[in-house]
């Protein structure tokens, strides 16, 4: 039996009070379980996707869903958390960000 973790990440921008879905994205990934908890995982994924996908500034909610352990983890998703923080866009340092976009190249 293969192990698998999959999860979907929901990336929300809070405008007006309102979510509004931007992104989501369903990862097999095991990072909840070996981080310093799902929270901080989650915070760390959603900044590199508003980072690596160049979204703006502003106030994000990042919802992470464990799915279902059937084939595929398409079953019943069980909420693993809901962080709200603020992005502050990415480096405005062109030598920063040339460094994490070679960094994340390499990796």
């Amino acid at each position: 039996m293969p192990w698998s973790y999959w999860h979907r990440i929901e990336l929300y921008r809070i405008d007006r009070g309102q979510r509004v879905l931007m992104r989501s994205q369903e990862v097999d990934d095991h990072g909840p379980y070996v981080c310093r908890g799902v929270e901080e995982w989650a915070q760390i994924v959603a900044e590199d996707y508003l980072w690596r996908w160049e979204l703006p500034h502003g106030r994000w909610l990042v919802v992470v869903w464990r799915l279902g352990s059937d084939q595929g983890g398409r079953g019943t998703p069980e909420k693993l958390c809901e962080v709200q923080f603020t992005w502050s866009g990415p480096p405005e340092d062109p030598a920063t960000r040339q460094g994490l976009s070679e960094a994340r190249e390499r990796s």
